[in-house]
């Protein structure tokens, strides 16, 4: 059996494991820029905030909300709390993402337990009493199955499914509800009146293949508790490295691409670190009405692994990406197609000459970064983010994604 254990409004909770006096209050948590609610406290939900709404908008739903900014280091603290306890409970553990685990209850010391609602009953109340958190758990054959359960009865909810309760248990959920399924693959969906999610597990393959491709084979044989996707507890190298920025909304160009350049040096930085190269890079723009996403990616003529060389293909797409008249409210950078650095490959066009010098600069960069800072070095263009970043007094979680998929 699988375990997958969410924290509850975690960025919230964070805040009130900090600070005791939120305790109760509709609280909106706000990330980098202040414009968007990342996480709210369930006192906030109550009155239909989301997760990515604009704090306008969440503002006119709440009475007497508190807004607060997210704070990275309590939550990188808190995230820590709860995998060293998970990690006592099994010895095949899967940190999915900065509150979500996997883990085999299999590898379990002493085995799976024989009441696994109690087991989960304990777990939840040593966690609030040693971490001051409330999760949610769900458990069930596949990893899928798991992490539906966990979101069945949030918060401090839990929920078994065994093989003879899958079906019940999928009948009662909407097609939205399998992770993946948006809301334009949810209207395909029912255009074929695959309105459940027990709908979508015994839908034609051949159906399923051609709206979801291979992967949703992989999804019907999971939502069936069938056990495909292992649990990853070593950890791969991603395959693609991203960050985001929110603000409020602003249509000036050259504030714009300031937060493209901070976040390719940021990005890069990652990679780098993890001694990796990119073939792909992709800039992408959201508008003042959070539904207007324009987005340009660029395949890059050979691997590539300094700011250097992938600068005028972000500024490409960047340029691909803007337009003049329009506001925007977020502005996002990704490095894809991640590979193993390897020796530099020259094409026929390529400066030898050129290329190495590119590399003794990224070099002399990353060793003053490590010695000093990620913003110690930066170039001109992205001053004006780095002046709005110094005025803010609390540091966030929010704009920084790493992708293994």
């Amino acid at each position: 059996m699988i375990a997958h254990l969410d924290a509850d409004a975690f960025f919230a909770s964070v805040l009130k494991r900090k600070d005791p006096s939120l305790n109760g209050k509709p609280l909106l948590v706000t990330g980098m820029g202040g414009g968007c609610v990342i996480a709210a406290s369930y006192e906030a939900k109550a009155y239909g905030v989301k997760t990515g709404m604009r704090l306008s908008d969440a503002k006119k739903l709440v009475p007497n909300f508190v807004v607060l900014p997210s704070d990275f280091k309590e939550a990188c603290v808190a995230s820590m709390a709860l995998q060293d306890i998970i990690q006592k409970e099994s010895s095949i553990v899967e940190r999915y993402s900065v509150d979500e685990w996997f883990f085999d209850l299999n590898a379990k010391a002493g085995g799976l337990p024989r009441n696994l609602n109690t087991w989960s009953e304990i777990l939840q109340q040593y966690i609030i009493k040693s971490a001051n958190l409330s999760v949610s758990i769900g458990i069930a054959p596949s990893k899928l199955l798991a992490k539906m359960a966990s979101e069945y009865k949030k918060p401090a909810g839990r929920t078994i499914l065994y093989e003879s309760d899958i079906e019940v248990f999928l009948k009662s959920l909407c097609a939205e509800a399998i992770p993946g399924i948006g809301r334009s693959r949810s209207i395909h969906a029912q255009a074929r009146n695959w309105n459940t999610a027990w709908d979508i597990a015994n839908a034609d393959c051949e159906k399923i293949q051609k709206l979801f491709g291979k992967p949703g084979l992989e999804m019907q044989r999971e939502l069936m508790g069938e056990y495909v996707n292992p649990i990853e507890h070593e950890k791969r190298p991603p395959k693609s490295i991203s960050r985001c920025r929110s603000f409020r909304v602003t249509g000036n160009k050259d504030d714009l691409f300031a937060y493209v350049l901070t976040h390719l040096t940021r990005t890069l930085l990652k990679m780098r670190l993890q001694n990796l190269s990119c073939t792909k890079v992709s800039v992408w723009l959201r508008g003042d009405d959070y539904k207007n996403f324009k987005c340009a990616e660029l395949s890059l003529p050979q691997i590539m692994a300094t700011e250097e060389e992938i600068l005028p293909y972000v500024k490409a797409c960047f340029t691909k990406s803007f337009q003049k008249g329009s506001s925007y409210t977020q502005v996002g950078l990704g490095l894809l197609d991640l590979r193993p650095k390897a020796l530099p490959q020259y094409s026929l066009f390529a400066n030898p000459l050129q290329l190495e010098g590119c590399e003794k600069i990224q070099k002399a960069l990353d060793s003053v970064h490590e010695k000093y800072g990620r913003d110690a070095v930066m170039r001109g263009g992205a001053m004006p983010v780095f002046k709005k970043m110094r005025e803010l007094k609390s540091p966030t979680m929010y704009g920084e994604v790493l992708s293994c998929s």
